[in-house]
């Protein structure tokens, strides 16, 4: 929900313009920087199931402050990067948690059947999440609907209690020795062939699609294409049924053909999707291309993640499974500031469009760095 309403928040409530879109965008991503490779510390230290509860109710406080800072009067964009910033901490340590929890829970024979699983509940999600988020904006404004949000966060910790997991946790170290358990991550994801291609190709993906296109996305389907909060909501529930069925064929489509293979038809796969974003704006129903091209992408990156998210985890002995996940995700995600930056400041130059059309390009070319992954490697 928060994905959807907070940028709406921004272009609706405090008319945000591109490059302020960019540094919103920013802000989040950001997090990857700041905590991105202590989060593997911090999860391997620690109990993976305590850090899921802790972070899921931070991020239930840090998010509920929109909508009380909307009802004083007081809500500014300064507010929002920070709201950004501090929640894209919380979910850098969160999902380094979460991926490092399912190896005691699934075992390492189950692991592609285990991720599909859960990559078919993302996807009902995506269909519910947004379409809700953008009647209750549409009902509500943006900063109230932001509350519910904050409400499932906590329902989130709730649930996160009940779940029973044996996991050994280390003995605390010292701060040298967190410095050195940090270069002991990266160390093995850079030394893993495998790995080395799949932070690489991540990281051109994330600088272009989840960077430049995901900070400019409302703001041009708003603004540019006029498209209201519940028309967006459902442009973006699309992505779930396209999820779902990737879910449903990930492992098949895996061991068929290899996991360099997979990730590369996936990331052309996606960039087809992106290109739906700026073609929107020569059709004469654009809501029905974006739509599509959530449709797809939902299914294009279901396959890739559950794929490379199951190899990643096999490939990893399990005391290493969160420094792995936090270098991993450091390596891809500390490109998206920038990619947003650029994006943003692109289009307040050159005008939203071409900028789409450039980002979309990129994505398609994010495919070539995944070739550097040993074409023997098969999913797990």
């Amino acid at each position: 929900m928060t994905d959807l309403a907070l940028p709406l928040v921004a272009v609706l409530s405090l008319h945000a313009g591109a490059a302020e879109m960019g540094m919103l965008g920013a802000s989040e991503t950001a997090a990857f920087i700041a905590v991105g490779l202590l989060a593997g510390v911090i999860v391997d230290r620690s109990s993976r199931r305590l850090v899921l509860v802790l972070t899921a109710l931070g991020s239930a406080i840090v998010v509920g402050s929109v909508p009380v800072a909307a009802l004083a009067g007081g809500l500014t964009m300064a507010q929002l990067y920070v709201v950004s910033f501090a929640a894209g901490c919380l979910m850098v340590i969160e999902g380094v948690a979460f991926q490092a929890i399912l190896m005691p829970l699934l075992g390492r024979e189950r692991l592609i059947e285990g991720n599909a699983a859960l990559r078919a509940s993302d996807s009902v999600t995506a269909m519910v999440g947004p379409s809700l988020a953008g009647f209750l904006v549409q009902l509500l404004t943006a900063p109230i609907a932001i509350v519910v949000d904050a409400l499932s966060f906590v329902l989130c910790g709730l649930l996160t209690l009940v779940v029973r997991v044996e996991e050994s946790v280390p003995a605390r170290a010292s701060l040298t020795r967190v410095g050195q358990e940090i270069v002991e991550g990266l160390r093995y994801v850079l030394g893993e062939p495998s790995l080395r291609g799949l932070a690489a190709g991540g990281a051109a993906h994330n600088f272009f699609s989840n960077g430049a296109i995901v900070a400019l996305y409302v703001l041009y389907a708003n603004q540019l294409l006029g498209l209201p909060p519940v028309a967006l909501g459902i442009v973006f529930a699309f992505g779930g049924p396209g999820a779902l069925f990737g879910a449903i064929v990930a492992g098949r489509y895996g061991r068929r053909f290899g996991m360099r293979d997979t990730l590369v038809h996936t990331q052309l796969l996606t960039g087809v999707a992106r290109a739906f974003v700026p073609l929107a704006a020569l059709l004469p129903y654009p809501a029905i291309a974006l739509a599509l091209g959530e449709l797809v992408l939902g299914a294009a990156r279901s396959i890739a993640n559950v794929n490379q998210l199951s190899m990643r985890m096999s490939l990893t002995p399990d005391h290493l499974q969160g420094r792995m996940n936090a270098s991993v995700r450091f390596l891809m995600w500390s490109v998206v500031p920038f990619g947003a930056l650029a994006g943003g400041f692109a289009a307040q130059r050159f005008g939203l469009v071409p900028t789409l059309v450039v980002a979309a390009a990129g994505t398609t070319l994010a495919s070539l760095p995944y070739l550097l992954i040993p074409p023997t490697e098969r999913a797990a």
